[in-house]
């Protein structure tokens, strides 16, 4: 008994020694750089714990470990890693991608497409030709229209004179009154006395008078002859035409009738003829595709499901932790596209570039005017952000301990800023804001937000103006358009500022 406790105890330490943290070396490069070099990080998968020192000199190493595979099953992931570094005294590029199983589906044979069927269809049978209208009588002549007093001249430049419509919605009351002033000084005044003075004229000639008679003398052209010629058009419309349609519906059913269904009885046996032959053709093309088909998905099973066991027992990425350890000069360039891990920068960063997404990204220390990081799916904590540009998608959370010169892009993101010691620009949708110190030696402060909420703690014995415009927005939780405050006492000033600008948004202010 004793003899077999001994044994099982041998055999768990064994397993547990077999499945100890394992940690094994991918590689370990110096490479000799200038020190501006750019070093172009593109990696997915892989923890990346980046340093800057005074040396000109770039040194990666990189390992992976795992506490659930042995040794062998280590090594075997570790040759699978696709892991690259190339440089120069210019240029490091380090990549490394991952090695998740792909789908692999093999396209099927199309080669054999069916025809589609061509439906000969029938041609509609010629219709005749449909009854005339007999013609109507010819309208009588129109008398001639007494003459109409001739309008005034107009006087010069007026004719040239046009009102600016998009001026006066933007100046309204003030550019009325210009145009009215320049329109008389252009013969406005006398124009309208030579309209006055017109209408005088017209009221006291017969014109009124004359075209009365006209109007009479019209309506009396339309009686007697015409009239009689027109009801009699009209009978003779009415028995001759509705004759001569009952007759061409007759002709038209007979023809219609006999011919059509001639030739759809003709085009129905020979669009069966064809359609029974293409149904027996294909019958036989689809018990081969079939045939074929079934041994192709076989194979293609047989080689999925050998590809994913391999996959499964070699490439364990949920077991397995990747790590580029990387060092590089102080005033080297960094540009960056890191999916799927993380990123650790322990030291100052200069005029960092690049793309986050699905990661974690810390850094100690980030600096230069030509920073420009884009962040997504991924929580984000810097301690010192001392100049650049940062811009955010769908980040949960992002927190700057401290913040210089900062303009931030954020999108459906929420952003805390401990403290904000200068200048920040910052623009904002979806999302929360939360300054919790503005400084008392700030610079100037702009906000433009959409759809969100934000909490500044303002200085507490700097001066400064506050401007503030809101659309569909709360100040203090109350509905406000505009609002200004002047921090500073009577008959001073400050050239310290603070601007926001909100849309369907509240700003608490403190």
């Amino acid at each position: 008994m004793r003899t077999l406790q001994r044994i099982l105890l041998c055999m768990c330490v064994v397993t547990s020694w077999s499945y100890a943290q394992q940690k094994l070396k991918k590689t370990s490069q110096s490479i000799k750089v200038n020190k501006d070099v750019i070093v172009d990080l593109n990696t997915s998968y892989v923890e990346i714990e980046l340093d800057t020192w005074n040396r000109d000199v770039v040194e990666v190493e990189g390992f992976i470990e795992s506490d659930k595979l042995t040794e062998a099953q280590l090594k075997e992931v570790l040759a699978a890693w696709d892991l690259k570094i190339e440089g120069t005294l210019e240029s490091v590029k380090i990549s490394s991608t991952g090695s998740r199983l792909h789908g692999v589906i093999a396209d099927g044979d199309y080669s054999g497409h069916l025809k589609e069927l061509e439906m000969h269809l029938a041609e509609i049978p010629h219709m005749p030709p449909m009854p005339k209208l007999a013609e109507m009588p010819e309208l009588p002549p129109m008398p001639e229209m007494p003459p109409m007093p001739a309008l005034p001249e107009l006087p010069d430049g007026i004719e040239n004179f046009n009102f600016d419509y998009e001026k006066y919605q933007k100046e309204g009351d003030a550019y009325l009154k210009e145009w009215s002033k320049a329109y008389e000084s252009k013969g406005g005044k006398e124009l309208e006395k030579r309209i006055e003075e017109w209408a005088k004229r017209f009221e006291d000639s017969n014109f009124q008078k004359e075209m009365e008679k006209w109007g009479e003398e019209f309506a009396k052209r339309f009686e007697g002859k015409w009239a009689k010629e027109m009801e009699k058009w009209g009978e003779e419309f009415g028995e001759k035409y509705a004759k001569d349609m009952e007759n061409w519906g007759d002709n038209f059913g007979d023809k219609l009738g006999e011919e059509w269904a001639r030739k759809m009885e003709a085009w129905g046996e020979r669009f069966g003829k064809e359609f029974e032959e293409r149904a027996k053709l294909l019958e036989e093309r689809n018990k081969t595709r079939t045939e074929h088909f079934i041994e192709r998905k076989k194979a293609l099973n047989d080689r999925e499901r050998a590809l994913f066991s391999r996959h499964k027992d070699l490439d364990k990425e949920f077991k397995v932790k990747k790590t580029l350890k990387i060092k590089i000069p102080k005033k080297a360039k960094l540009k960056m596209n890191v999916r799927h891990g993380e990123l650790k920068i322990s030291s100052v960063i200069h005029n960092l570039k690049g793309d986050i997404s699905h990661s974690y990204f810390i850094a100690e220390h980030i600096d230069g005017g030509d920073t420009s990081v884009n962040v997504s799916y991924t929580p984000l904590l810097v301690n010192l952000w001392n100049n650049g540009t940062l811009n955010l998608k769908f980040v949960d959370k992002a927190q700057i301990k401290t913040a210089s010169y900062l303009v931030l892009n954020s999108n459906s993101s929420n952003v805390l800023i401990d403290n904000l010691n200068t200048t920040g620009v910052i623009d904002g949708s979806f999302g929360d804001l939360t300054i919790s110190t503005l400084s008392n030696d700030f610079k100037s402060l702009n906000l433009v937000l959409a759809n969100s909420d934000a909490l500044i703690n303002l200085p507490t014995s700097a001066f400064y103006n506050l401007y503030y415009k809101g659309s569909n927005s709360k100040f203090n939780n109350k509905i406000a358009s505009q609002k200004t405050i002047r921090n500073y006492p009577e008959g001073q000033s400050t050239d310290r500022n603070i601007v926001i600008n909100t849309k369907f948004s509240n700003i608490i202010i403190n």
